[in-house]
């Protein structure tokens, strides 16, 4: 693979990333109940992708969290340093990905897409997030979920 380099140079990016947004953590806990909240699809987790597949299917999650958290309605819940260094983390990544996976759409084909399960789990989000008027509750749901 053209991405194998990835994996020995930017192999801390997995435990920094949790790192920073465990700081971007609300300070305070307050009840939060919020109806019907996207959950990542178990068909994601459980699905034997070829190493190629693996590394697009991780791209197009990273670019849609990156698009996710980088949405103006977010900065108000979320610490500017820990967010900007999430998001810096995340360009960079994906960066890389895209250098090393010139077309990852012709890696799949077949009704078992799962960039087509991912682009439908993030537009959810997004549902959730205007269902609840981007509220710090459902904000704070979008980063345990990341």
């Amino acid at each position: 693979l053209a991405c194998q380099h990835l994996w020995t140079h930017d192999h801390t990016f997995p435990g920094d990333a949790l790192r920073l947004l465990q700081d971007m953590a609300p300070n305070h806990t307050q009840p939060c109940r919020l109806q019907e909240p996207p959950f990542f699809p178990d068909t994601l987790l459980h699905n034997n992708l070829q190493p190629p597949q693996a590394a697009a299917t991780a791209l197009r999650i990273l670019q849609h969290l990156f698009h996710t958290l980088s949405a103006n309605s977010s900065r108000q819940h979320w610490p500017a340093q820990p967010r900007s260094h999430l998001l810096n983390k995340l360009q960079h990544h994906i960066h890389h990905l895209e250098q090393c996976l010139p077309d990852s759409a012709a890696l799949f084909k077949g009704p078992r897409n799962p960039l087509l399960t991912i682009n439908k789990y993030f537009r959810d989000i997004q549902l959730f997030l205007h269902a609840h008027n981007h509220s710090a509750c459902a904000w704070d749901h979008v980063r345990l979920e990341a």
